[in-house]
């Protein structure tokens, strides 16, 4: 049975096809990933989670939707203020998240269509993305549950990522009651375990911060990125032997997995917690480069930054090449 030609792939020329593709996907200089509480009434909570036959979406905590914006939002990267949704509510805050009051399973899934379409169209998507002029796009992603929404709702805009920036907070699983007393109070007392998520299933934030540093610097990197950064803060005065000795902290996941490239890190101690800031880049040549320098955290003291704050770079969205 002959199948009728389609005249958008056999008449129009491959460079008119992809700037038809590009109204349909992410021109933004700057994405921002992360999760983000919905505040309000219980009935419209409920609603907005399971109205039209919705679902939460599963391994982030209760009462949180995954959120995408076409722009750098530092509200939704903080560990101290994070953004909030409001429902059923004409106020905000001023640590609100401007997001699209629609469902994650609308979310920015265009990419995913057009690759779904037929092979040539996978092809050519594919081919133009891997051509570096055209990886404009700057990730920052909340750690660890934006990093999970990336991996499992827009794996696809790391093809179109120049840059990664991650920012969060790491909290051990065998966090202690004990240990939770030496915490400032912006971080409350509950540990990882006692945190309530969707579906009753954790992220497995090591795995997936495994599995995205590997497309980057692993033995066959599929991602070419002009820079990784990442800035993880460890709550806690006793916090700095969690940076290198625990097997899940995101510092050690990060240099078990880049096996080349240039490794700068950055060490901030403080009173309430440690901060670890690490860049890497690609080598031309293939090997593996680390310098380390520490730092003094100055943070929770009167006229000083919050605790915690620090995960968020006041640079950003700019960053150096």
């Amino acid at each position: 049975m002959a199948t009728t030609p389609c005249p958008f792939l056999d008449r129009l020329p491959t460079e008119l096809r992809l700037h038809i593709y590009s109204f349909a996907l992410h021109h933004s200089q700057t994405i921002t990933i992360s999760t983000t509480e919905l505040v309000g009434k219980l009935p419209d909570v409920v609603h907005r989670l399971y109205g039209g036959g919705r679902k939460p979406y599963p391994c982030i905590p209760l009462r949180h939707e995954p959120v995408v914006e076409s722009q750098y939002n530092g509200a939704l990267l903080s560990s101290t203020t994070p953004a909030v949704t409001h429902i059923g509510s004409s106020t905000t805050s001023s640590s609100a998240a401007e997001v699209p009051q629609e469902s994650h399973e609308h979310l920015h899934t265009a990419h995913v269509a057009l690759l779904l379409v037929n092979k040539q169209i996978n092809d050519e998507l594919t081919s133009h993305f891997n051509i570096p002029q055209n990886r404009n796009t700057s990730l920052f992603i909340q750690y660890p549950h934006g990093l999970h929404v990336c991996r499992t709702l827009t794996p696809h805009l790391l093809r179109q990522a120049r840059s990664i920036h991650l920012a969060g907070t790491y909290l051990p699983t065998d966090f202690s009651p004990a240990r939770a007393a030496c915490l400032h109070q912006s971080f409350g007392k509950l540990a990882p375990t006692e945190i309530k998520y969707n579906g009753d299933r954790r992220p497995d934030s090591m795995s997936q911060l495994s599995e995205l540093i590997r497309t980057l610097f692993g033995p066959t990197p599929t991602h070419d990125v002009a820079k990784f950064e990442m800035r993880i803060y460890y709550p806690g005065d006793d916090s700095y032997s969690t940076v290198w000795g625990d097997d899940s902290s995101p510092t050690v996941v990060a240099l078990r997995n880049i096996c080349c490239g240039e490794i700068a890190i950055e060490v901030w101690r403080g009173r309430y917690g440690t901060g670890v800031y690490l860049s890497a880049k690609r080598c031309v040549e293939r090997k593996r480069v680390v310098s380390t320098v520490w730092r003094r955290l100055e943070e929770g003291m009167s006229g000083e930054p919050g605790c915690g704050s620090w995960v968020v770079d006041p640079k950003w969205p700019s960053w150096e090449d």
